[in-house]
Formats: structure tokens, C-alpha cells, sequence
């Protein structure tokens, strides 16, 4: 536009249409940034590159920009914020509470009731619900060159190591180790369950595990509900992820399992485990905070046991609410909540338990309405519509499926939440640098496109040639 109404001004003042056309030239070439483009791409190229080197592999160019933008990051804990190598620790079954010794895949350990062994052979509730956890299972636990490790979900994996220190495996089972079909886990249920072969008289078995609330909804019989979820409470508040067991006989003609099988099941027990924190997670949420960055962890954990985890990790509040615990919300309490107070509860919540896929969506929409740019973890085929709608999606690359990893912007090679840090630290050094190269270009240009215009309007000759415009935009 300047450039054609200086062309017009010189016309009008009768000055040789040439030299007048050099002066619009100039003028546009001056006036426009037209290295900007290039010199952005780059420094989102190198950006690419160096957040590659600390394990951030970035999908689309411009989130690496964003990632130096990002406001709150919202993270799953299991394997993200956590190790992910779980270990059984303790056993509730038949009203008594078992303690399970031993560390890490390595099947050694010992089963004890109030300070004294455990005679495994006595104890048949305690047994069935080892074997529930051995054969509702898709892990493996394999050896090489003398150590053990898990082929599969290490929380499987954990279940596996259990049943193994108290001297049970598949081939031990005989025929009840033949399984028969396999209903999956889905966030949605929060369970999983088998069927086998026999379960005695020429009967098969359903086996089944899951959430503590989930599978005490579809037991029957004398249970002391009240007293299973004070011991699943009392497990989860110490940071134990906690799972129930329950397995049901069927007719020896059944060959499928599906979700109307699963009604008055035989409760069994439950099972806690401990996943401890990254030591690395830590000094990570520690730098976050500092750097201005909220973190909420979402989980599909027990909220005691999220809260526990949190509390480790140095997860806190920054709203001066006057609260002195973390504010914890579970998918059931988020259920209840109107538009308004949902979003209350996005701001103020340090961590959020049990939710949905649908949910987690909801959450980023809510912190999103609020202003805030926001960084969303995931990893299963649920989990992509949240992080589609996330300023920054981020899957994870071990344990992520192929669905999340195209939704997302950027993959963690190593499930890391240290890595994401890393990652944001490298976007606002991209931001900086695009920001350092914005306020020397723009001024150049207009001081450039200024003094051409100046020219033209006092009819003198042009102070500076466009080719001399174009040898200082090129160096």
C-alpha cells in the first residue's frame, strides 16, 4: 500500500516513471521483513533439533514455538511422573492384611501376617487371589543373563512377581492356565477379566481385576464392604496403587467372556502396590513451578493414592485460596459439578483421580476458557481427542499407541515428565530467539522504508539503492 502510493505521489509530482518505480521497489523491499519467514523456520528447525537431542520428538514445527508459551502441564503419573516398576507390597484377603518383602522383578520374597511368616498353604483366600493375578494377566516375566524383567504393563508385570515369591506359575496351574478368551482393559470399565479352562468338575473360570470400586459393584455375597475399601484407603493414602480381585465358575460350554458375565462375582482381595517417583520428575516439578508453569496430575489412580504420589513429587498449590491440603478431585466429584464450577475446579485442582478419557478433554477445554496454554499427556487410543484439542499434546513414545502419537504434537521417547520440562525450556529459548530477531528486523526495516518514503515526499534523490537494501536484509 505505501509502496503503490508513493509511486503514485511521484507520478503526480512529475517526476520519470523509472525512477519513481525503482523508488516503490525500494520502498517494498525495505519495508517488507521478507527474511522473517526464513529465519523463523530455521530457528524452529534448530529448536526441532536440539529438543530431539533431550528426548522431545517434535511432530508439527510451530509447537515448539508454543511449548515455550505453555502455561499449565497436565500429566499422567504412572511411568510419566512415576518409575513405572511396581512392586506388591501389600495384600489384603479373607480380613487379614499381608505384608510382601522383597523389591524390584526379582521373584524372591516373603509373605507376612503380624510380624510372622505366612504359611501360604493355610491361607487359600490369600492363594486364589495370587493366582487371580497371575492368570488375569498379559504381562510376561522373563530372565536374561540373570535378571529379571516384564515384558508388558509393569503393573501386571508386579502381579506376576507376587504369585511367583509365593512359589505360584502358569505351568503349576495345569489346566486352569489354558485361557479361553480375554475381555481387555478399558478406561471406561477400569477392569479386566479372563476365562479359563477349568475351574474343577469340568466348570470354567472367569478371573477378574480392577478398580476397588468398580469390582465391589459387581460382587455378591457376605462381603464387608466398608471394611475392603478402609483397607484399599489405608493402602492408597501410603501411595499404593491398589487393585481388586474376584473370580466367578461358569458352565464348561462358555467360550466368551464380555461385560454381562461379570455380575455376581466372588470377591477375592486386593493387592498394593508402590511405583515411586522419578528423582528426576521431582527436580523437574520443582523447575516448572519456578519457571511460572502450574502441574496437575491426572491419573486413573485412587485419589488418596494420586494425592500420596503428588505430595512426594512437590506438587502444590499457586492460588492464594487459603488451602492447606491439595485440592484433590475424583471423576465421580467432577461428575456432579456444573460448567462454572468445573472450571473452578480445573484452576484450583492439583491433582485429578479416576477421570475419564472424556473428562480429561473436558479439563483441558475448562483451562483453556481460563486463558491458560496447555501442555496434556497421554498415551491410549481415548486419550487423542484431549490431546488434539491441547495447545501441546504430548504421547508418550514407549508405552503410547500409534492413535495417540498421530494426535499428539510431540512424542517423549523415554515417558519422562523431565523430558517435557526439557522440552519447554528449549521452546522459550526458541521463543527469546524469535522474539530477539522480530525487534531487530522490524525496526531495521521500518527505518529503511522510512527514509525511501521521506525521499519521494521531499523529491530527492534515494538515499539507499534497492540492491543496497537487499546486501544489508542479506547480511
Amino acid at each position: 500500500g505505501m509502496a503503490g502510493m508513493t509511486f503514485l505521489v511521484g507520478i503526480l509530482r512529475g517526476q520519470p516513471w523509472v525512477d519513481t518505480f525503482m523508488a516503490a521497489v525500494a520502498l517494498a523491499v525495505g519495508a517488507i521483513p521478507e527474511g522473517l519467514p526464513a529465519a523463523v523456520t530455521i530457528t524452529l528447525a534448530i529448536g526441532v533439533s536440539r529438543m530431539a537431542k533431550r528426548r522431545a520428538i517434535i511432530r508439527k514445527l510451530p509447537a515448539v514455538e508454543t511449548l515455550g508459551s505453555t502455561m499449565v502441564i497436565c500429566s499422567d503419573k504412572t511411568g510419566t511422573l512415576t518409575e513405572n516398576q511396581m512392586t506388591v507390597q501389600e495384600i489384603f484377603a479373607a480380613g487379614q492384611l499381608y505384608e510382601v518383602s522383597g523389591s524390584g522383578y526379582q521373584p524372591q520374597g516373603e509373605f507376612r501376617n503380624g510380624g510372622k511368616t505366612v504359611n501360604l498353604s493355610a491361607e487359600s483366600v490369600l492363594k486364589e487371589c495370587l493366582i487371580a493375578g497371575l492368570l488375569c494377566n498379559t504381562a510376561k516375566l522373563v530372565e536374561k543373563e540373570g535378571r529379571f524383567d516384564v515384558e508388558g504393563d509393569p503393573t501386571e508385570g508386579a502381579l506376576i512377581v507376587s504369585a511367583r515369591k509365593a512359589g505360584l506359575a502358569e505351568e503349576t496351574l495345569g489346566t486352569l492356565s489354558k485361557r479361553i478368551d480375554t475381555l481387555p482393559f478399558e478406561s471406561e470399565y477400569q477392569y479386566m477379566a479372563t476365562l479359563h479352562e477349568s475351574g474343577g468338575g469340568g466348570a470354567r473360570m472367569i478371573y477378574m481385576k480392577g478398580s476397588v470400586e468398580r469390582l465391589l459393584d459387581r460382587c455378591e455375597g457376605f462381603l464387608n464392604k466398608q471394611a475392603i475399601i478402609r483397607s484399599s484407603e489405608g493402602m492408597a493414602s501410603k501411595g499404593l496403587r491398589v487393585l481388586a480381585f474376584a473370580k466367578k465358575e461358569v458352565s464348561a460350554g462358555k467360550d466368551s467372556v464380555g461385560h454381562d458375565d461379570l455380575r455376581e462375582m466372588h470377591f477375592l482381595g486386593l493387592q498394593g502396590m508402590i511405583d515411586p517417583p522419578r528423582k528426576e520428575a521431582i527436580a523437574a516439578v520443582e523447575n516448572c513451578y519456578r519457571a511460572g508453569i502450574r502441574v496437575k496430575m491426572i491419573t486413573g489412580d485412587h485419589v488418596l493414592t494420586a494425592s500420596a504420589i503428588a505430595r512426594q513429587l512437590g506438587l502444590k498449590h499457586t492460588f492464594d485460596d487459603g488451602l492447606t491440603e491439595l485440592a484433590a478431585y475424583s471423576g465421580k466429584q467432577l461428575e456432579g459439578l456444573g460448567e462454572r464450577e468445573f472450571t473452578e475446579a480445573a484452576r484450583r485442582g492439583s491433582v485429578f483421580a479416576r477421570v475419564t478419557p472424556e473428562q480429561k478433554l473436558q479439563l483441558v477445554k475448562a483451562l483453556q476458557s481460563l486463558g491458560d496454554v496447555v501442555a496434556m499427556t497421554g498415551d491410549g487410543v481415548n486419550d487423542a481427542p484431549a490431546l488434539k484439542q491441547a495447545n501441546i499434546g504430548i504421547a508418550m513414545g514407549i508405552t503410547g499407541t500409534e492413535v495417540s502419537k498421530e494426535a499428539a504434537d510431540m512424542v517423549l521417547t523415554d515417558d519422562n515428565f523431565a523430558s517435557i520440562e526439557a522440552a519447554v525450556e528449549e521452546g522459550r529459548c526458541v521463543f527469546d530467539n524469535l522474539k530477539k530477531f522480530i525487534v531487530w528486523s522490524l525496526p531495521t526495516n521500518l527505518g529503511e522504508g522510512l527514509s525511501i518514503l521521506l525521499a519521494i515526499f521531499l523529491g530527492t534523490d534515494l538515499p539507499i539503492l534497492p540492491v543496497q537494501i537487499l546486501w544489508v536484509n542479506m547480511t
